[in-house]
């Protein structure tokens, strides 16, 4: 994900209404209390924690702890709530080390559509442990959602085939989803939990349809997320765009609904639900 928190915010809508559904479904296997705390990794500009996860939280929580790489969607996230119980931390969670007050603090950890930006398999499976090491032990629990297959990494993956576009591209391997290219997505990460130490509940795949009002809006959300849209050159900018579009268009997973405008677009995830014991 890039940096451009407000375009972020204002076109949330797939991920605020996945989070509300995951939520819905598998809350009930975590021990929710007051005077829990909690985390919600990779939260961004914090749309998903501050209006989804936020009100399903136990009235009298002790702590909500915003984490995210990202220094400027974290100051976009702290102008939206004065709950002197929310807290602000810039973390790469795939670091080898963690801050020392954090470890075995929080009752549970939380991750809506961030950790698949971790492409780097040693570095995924550092973040899945260094989550189980901030956990509480005795039932500390996680809830994730985890992206696997979605257009958008086909389209990347396009583009930096391009002569004109793959000097930009050469990060690719770290920011697309490591199981995108996987047979059973949720089973290689419920190994790799289990080996780590955490008892999963849930693990599954999931196919999902999410309908766009317009083309425009999901082309936003697009650029919003794209991690290479900061390299890009003003004076390129046009044309990448276009580029952009033209690829999405184009994938057969993206569906035009052209008697309404409105625009269908499949992709897959986990969604993954356990505790540390």
């Amino acid at each position: 994900m890039n940096d451009d928190a407000l375009r972020y915010s204002k076109h949330s809508g797939l991920h605020k209404a996945a989070a509300t559904t995951v939520l819905d479904e598998n809350l009930k296997f975590l021990k929710c209390e007051d005077g829990d705390c909690i985390m919600d990794v990779g939260a961004g500009e914090g749309s998903v924690t501050l209006e989804v996860l936020f009100p399903k939280l136990p009235n009298n929580f002790k702590k909500l702890v915003l984490c995210d790489v990202s220094s400027g969607l974290l100051d976009f996230a702290k102008n939206r709530t004065d709950d002197e119980r929310i807290d602000f931390f810039e973390m790469d969670i795939g670091t080898s080390a963690i801050p020392d007050h954090f470890r075995q603090y929080f009752n549970q950890i939380f991750s809506f559509h961030s950790l698949n930006w971790i492409g780097d398999w040693d570095k995924h499976v550092q973040a899945m442990k260094n989550i189980f090491d901030m956990l509480k032990p005795g039932g500390g629990g996680i809830l994730f959602i985890v992206l696997t297959r979605v257009p958008l990494f086909d389209v990347w993956k396009n583009l930096a085939k391009t002569e004109k576009w793959a000097p930009h591209f050469k990060n690719l391997a770290e920011v697309v989803s490591p199981y995108c290219d996987v047979k059973d997505p949720a089973d290689k990460l419920k190994t790799c939990l289990e080996n780590i130490g955490f008892v999963v509940h849930v693990c599954k795949n999931e196919d999902c349809l999410y309908t766009f009002p317009t083309f425009q809006y999901f082309f936003n959300i697009a650029l919003s997320v794209n991690p290479f849209f900061e390299s890009i050159s003003e004076a390129e900018r046009a044309e990448y765009e276009q580029d952009y579009e033209k690829e999405l268009r184009k994938h057969p997973k993206v569906v035009h609904e052209n008697e309404n405008g409105k625009v269908q677009f499949l992709y897959e995830r986990i969604v993954v639900c356990g505790i540390k014991p």
